[in-house]
């Protein structure tokens, strides 16, 4: 027959056990904090991605750089991504609504150009589509996504810092408190 546990030992495990979901919650927040900061430039990775070129889903050559002196939302997506196909509408309004304000959105696919194409016909997409390959997202890991997921997101000013890194869906509204 088992003895009931001591009171002693009972409060020292609720008190461990208190402890460690304290440094879980402490432990998640930080993580979140760091993925989604703002600032500077990580390790020369946005400035290599500014001046990167990308092939366009019609096959020309891109430069990043035929956008400078706007407000640059480089999104980073595939067409099997699910929080990258709910983001996107917001992304198609916001471009309508603030490109006079000198807002341009950027989608780098990380897919196969007929799914690209099939994808960007069925959701009306009205900013410009490139392609790029697997090897951005080892890139991205230096840019705040350490774990090279999708969709992340980076938005440069018209001077070319950094203004917002996103790992996940970019809300309609940060949008407009970026441009605003």
């Amino acid at each position: 027959m088992n003895s009931p546990t001591p009171p002693v030992e009972r409060r020292r495990a609720l008190l461990l056990g208190a402890a460690g979901g304290l440094a879980c919650v402490g432990g998640a927040l930080a993580g979140y904090a760091w993925l989604n900061r703002t600032g500077g430039a990580s390790g020369g990775e946005p400035d290599r991605l500014l001046a990167a070129s990308f092939e366009s889903i019609d096959g020309a050559v891109v430069p990043l750089s035929r956008w400078a002196g706007k407000t640059l939302v480089v999104n980073f997506w595939a067409t099997w991504c699910g929080p990258c196909r709910e983001e996107m509408p917001d992304f198609v309004k916001a471009q309508t609504e603030f490109a006079n304000k000198g807002l341009q959105f950027v989608g780098v696919a990380i897919d196969r150009k007929p799914a690209v194409e099939r994808f960007v016909k069925e959701l009306g997409i009205n900013y410009p589509i490139v392609l790029g390959d697997v090897a951005w997202l080892e890139s991205l890991k230096t840019m705040g996504n350490p774990q090279g997921v999708l969709p992340f997101t980076v938005v440069f000013s018209p001077n070319r810092a950094v203004l917002l890194r996103r790992v996940g869906k970019l809300k309609y509204s940060e949008i407009v408190s970026i441009i605003s």
